[in-house]
């Protein structure tokens, strides 16, 4: 049932290419090394053992012969330097422009085969280079073209044309065979990658669907524990109930019915004084207050008078019922009818026997859970994050003593794992936080939200200076609270604004405060990719996520935001649109609407 909800980041068009479809980084630079390498011994063998023989057969200029030798011996040095590791990839392509621009001249310039190898160097820096690098040098090659043409108008005596037309039409076919080559030796290793990245995707897809139905199986589990729990309520003989804080029932299963001869249905909603005689129900309320006021779980024992109009003697196990913040809103009760086994003492010396059992392997199974608890937050704090230094520590060393021992390939399986082991010891933090939240203490205070949120939205500028990000934060956001979770809160809410705005150009994160049932209600807008209000209710769980991998998170967020925000008396809220951003509102105990 999890749906995903949290991360964003702004990349470039080739970066977010590579988070949607799951391309790695790794496969495809050891795609474009293996092809640099492949170009770097197809230049040198063809230059040497081709180009030159074919330019001294032509009767070329002596300096273009030499500066066609030089190429080859050149590209072939590149070539042995790639072999041990060192990859040239600018300098091979400036070579390339320094030699086209040296044989320009000496091989009848515009007249020649120049031309159509600038073709190979504008190809050649789309595949090997990203962002403006390649910008850069596309420009560059396309610039040197024009120069190189303007300077053949100006100055055409510097031509050195062919000796003869058969010499222009051999250099002619052998410049259009070699660049067709070396442009279909780079389209075919780009195909190559795709076809492998693809093949990679349909096994993701495969994955998928398995964790798909492992999850289905998962929550099907879950709704018959459910539905266990509710058979063994309504089966037990036991009478099983709730009631809130003013008496009212709001939980009856069939065994109280049984004794006090009223339906659920009658009885929900309804105190004591509908199912039994004056005096009798004013006792069992004043035990109840008295629970309430206490806090204690109590063993009482009732005379009252069933359906039928006789006495009974019921037995009644009751305490108080508590919300995950320790607040008591009610008192459970578990009664049975004892009045068969007063009749005879040695019966009741066995039953009052079996309730202190009860009560005992009650207590025991309560203090085994609570000392489970306490046993898996030590072990979340110390036992996990032991083995997570070590994973971290032992893969630096790594990294730092035996990189160049390991193949590009390894080294980018060594960093997945350093990745996986931050983002675990992340989630661990974040469970941590999320469990320590409902046990601090609020000391409240006038907290100023806008001066929090300039704050944070600095730290978020700061981290990542070259978005385009306007932040609007109205002035003087006061409010009445705990000034470490307030800040906690603002900024789970405005590092999901940040996440969820990296894929626009010109992002909008906007603090302020409106009215919401004559209260005031913060708020935390952005113009994000947003979310299907379908979802709204699930957006506050915990690992509840609406997005995909595409954006970061562990889906604990939002579940710290409403936990605050619950502890000091209010509540939060989501709407959104899918790719119109959305809008986080909250309330505080005490904050009343602006007249």
């Amino acid at each position: 049932m999890t749906q995903a909800g949290s991360a964003r980041g702004k990349r470039n068009s080739m970066g977010t290419l590579r988070e949607i479809l799951g391309i790695s980084c790794e496969s495809e630079s050891v795609m474009e090394l293996r092809l640099f390498r492949q170009l770097c011994l197809a230049a040198a063998v063809l230059s040497l053992f081709v180009i030159v023989p074919s330019d001294y057969l032509i009767q070329l200029h002596l300096g273009g012969l030499l500066t066609d030798l030089g190429f080859g011996l050149v590209a072939f040095i590149f070539y042995r330097e790639a072999c041990r590791g060192r990859y040239h990839l600018a300098s091979l392509f400036y070579l390339y422009l320094l030699t086209l621009n040296l044989c320009w001249f000496w091989k009848s310039g515009s007249l020649g085969s120049n031309g159509l190898f600038f073709f190979d160097a504008v190809l050649y820096a789309l595949i090997f280079f990203r962002g403006r690098t390649r910008w850069f040098l596309l420009g560059a090659a396309i610039a040197d073209w024009v120069a190189l043409i303007a300077a053949e108008s100006y100055f055409p005596q510097w031509i050195v044309p062919f000796k003869s037309p058969g010499a222009r039409a051999i250099d002619l076919i052998l410049s259009l065979t070699i660049s067709a080559l070396s442009c279909a030796l780079m389209l075919w290793a780009v195909l190559s990658s795709y076809d492998r990245e693809q093949r990679r995707l349909k096994n993701l897809n495969a994955e998928l669907e398995r964790n798909m139905a492992e999850r289905a199986e998962a929550e099907h589990s879950l709704r018959e524990n459910r539905e266990l729990l509710n058979a063994v309520i309504e089966g037990t003989s036991d009478a099983v109930y709730a009631k809130d804080t003013k008496g009212r029932y709001v939980l009856f299963n069939s065994g109280a019915a049984r004794i006090t001869g009223k339906s659920a249905t009658e009885a929900l909603g309804k105190d004591d004084s509908f199912l039994f005689p004056g005096e009798e129900s004013y006792n069992i309320m004043e035990r109840d207050r008295e629970i309430l006021r206490s806090g204690e779980i109590r063993h009482l024992e009732h005379v009252l008078t069933n359906a039928s109009g006789e006495k009974i003697v019921v037995q009644a196990t009751k305490g108080p019922l508590s919300d995950e913040n320790g607040i008591v809103t009610g008192v459970f009760g578990i009664s049975r009818d004892v009045t068969a086994q007063r009749r005879v003492e040695d019966e009741i010396r066995m039953l009052n026997s079996e309730l202190d059992l009860r009560v005992a392997e009650r207590t025991a199974r309560l203090q085994a859970a609570i000392q489970e608890q306490e046993s898996f937050s030590y072990s979340v704090s110390h036992d996990l994050r032991a083995p997570l230094r070590h994973i971290n520590s032992y893969s630096a060393i790594l990294a730092e003593e035996c990189s160049e021992c390991l193949t590009p390939e390894a080294r980018g399986y060594l960093e997945r794992i350093r990745n996986s082991s931050r983002s675990m010891g992340k989630l661990i933090d974040d469970l941590l936080e999320l469990s320590r939240i409902g046990r601090s203490k609020l000391e409240k205070t006038v907290v100023d939200l806008s001066e929090l949120a300039r704050v944070i939205c600095i730290r978020l500028k700061e981290a990542d200076p070259e978005r385009r990000v306007e932040f609007r934060i109205a002035p003087d956001l006061t409010a009445h609270g705990d000034r470490i979770l307030l800040q906690q809160a603002l900024e789970n809410l405005l590092d999901n604004a940040w996440k969820y705005t990296g894929l626009r150009e010109s992002a909008c994160i906007e603090v302020g405060r409106t009215e919401a049932g004559g209260h005031a209600a913060y708020f935390v807008r952005d113009n994000g990719v947003g979310f299907d209000m379908a979802y709204k209710d699930k957006l506050f769980g915990a690992f509840q996520r609406l997005h995909g991998a595409e954006f970061e998170g562990t889906g604990i967020g939002l579940a710290t935001v409403k936990r605050i925000v619950k502890r000091h008396g209010g509540k939060v809220w989501a709407e959104g649109v899918v790719d119109a951003g959305a809008t986080v509102y909250f309330t505080l105990e005490g904050g009343k609407a602006r007249g």
